[in-house]
């Protein structure tokens, strides 16, 4: 939005969301990291060294809930700043109803104050009309050089 009234405001360009933030960042990364965590142990990758079914099904579980919880997370972090871009549009749109409903008084205002003036400045020079007779003085032409371009031609 301008600061200044010389020139019409722009409309706001509405969003699909807000920027992420380091919050967000965090948990898609704690759920993805879950996601891969639950893959490895899925597959019985042998990083985790998993002896007994006991802890297997316990650390599959836990991986599944937390993943589960994390991406459930990240949703309604992803549905809260669409919130706050769509309420961030309605309030940058009434205030650019406000600028442009007083950048068309102002604009107004100085249309009349133009024309006002130019009104004014005319009534102020009004055109006389004088009714004086104007004589044209001529220079007086010598007699030789006329008799002497007379003869030549």
């Amino acid at each position: 939005m301008p600061k200044t009234f010389d020139r019409a405001p722009e409309l706001p360009k509405m969003r699909r969301r807000i920027g992420r933030d380091t919050t967000e960042l965090l948990i898609t990364t704690l759920a993805l990291l879950g996601t891969a965590g639950l893959v490895g142990v899925m597959i019985r990758a042998s990083v985790f060294d998993i002896s007994s079914q006991d802890e297997y099904d316990f650390i599959k579980y836990f991986f599944i809930a937390s993943t589960m919880v994390l991406w459930l997370v990240v949703v309604r972090l992803e549905l809260t700043a669409k919130k706050k871009a769509e309420q961030l549009y309605d309030t940058q749109m009434k205030e650019y109803e406000l600028m442009r409903t007083k950048w068309l008084e102002i604009a107004t205002m100085k249309l009349e104050r133009d024309a006002q003036y130019s009104i004014d400045s005319s009534a102020m020079v009004a055109p006389q009309k004088s009714a004086k007779i104007v004589e044209i003085k001529s220079e007086p032409v010598e007699k030789d050089e006329d008799t002497k371009n007379e003869k030549e031609n």
